[in-house]
């Protein structure tokens, strides 16, 4: 067949293969873009946690300004490893119930919705990073005492001192006092690119003091616990 009788023909047939591969492209373009949307994505999505371990560093004791020190309760906010990093992570305090009393009374509940402070961040930060495999302080509540440790001096302040929520910034009518008792503290994780987690957190203060080595006996924190 003459060359000039081919040359539509091969044309053609180019035409219709690079028709082929663009269409091939295209596919493969869709089910690499769905299995990342679908697969990859959501397994690398950041899985938060919130611990508390009494035995650890998550409850201490902190020289502040004045003439006293502070009992710090922290928690921490974990990333699981091989996951990416949690953005914009805030730990938000959505309300606090104070736990039935002697008498068998309920106090009204407090709404709050305010984030608390990562610990020792300068000027305090509401918002942060937490890496995978990697854990990071946040401060949940401190009671104020004093720096000298004089038995009387300590009995008196302790049966008037609050426990405080590290929330910024402050509430206002003062909802981030708690006085001598039991609450329930309801908080929820947030982050930019990972889903709200929600718990509850126990805490107790009874304000009796029997020296600084027994301040945690009086001062009690259950560790998080998740709830729906």
């Amino acid at each position: 067949m003459p060359l000039e009788h081919l040359r539509p023909i091969l044309g053609s047939a180019i035409d219709t293969w690079a028709t082929v591969f663009v269409a091939i492209g295209t596919v493969g373009a869709v089910c690499y873009a769905l299995f990342r949307d679908l697969v990859v994505v959501p397994r690398r999505r950041p899985n938060l946690d919130l611990l508390f371990d009494q035995t650890g560093n998550d409850q201490v004791v902190v020289g502040s300004t004045g003439d006293f020190d502070a009992a710090y309760v922290r928690l921490r906010v974990a990333n699981a490893a091989g996951k990416d990093t949690a953005d914009d992570v805030v730990l938000m305090v959505t309300e606090v119930q104070r736990l039935e009393d002697s008498d068998g009374a309920i106090a009204e509940t407090k709404p709050i919705v305010l984030p608390l402070t990562w610990s020792g961040s300068d000027p305090p930060s509401t918002m942060g990073s937490v890496h995978p495999g990697s854990e990071r302080h946040i401060d949940l509540l401190h009671v104020d005492w004093p720096a000298r440790d004089e038995t009387e001096i300590a009995r008196k302040w302790s049966e008037t001192t609050p426990m405080q929520l590290d929330l910024t910034p402050k509430p206002a009518g003062g909802r981030e006092v708690l006085d001598l008792g039991s609450y329930e503290i309801s908080v929820e994780i947030r982050a930019r690119n990972a889903d709200a987690i929600r718990y509850a957190i126990t805490v107790s203060w009874d304000g009796k003091w029997s020296g600084a080595e027994a301040m945690w006996d009086h001062l009690r924190v259950e560790p998080p616990r998740r709830v729906r």
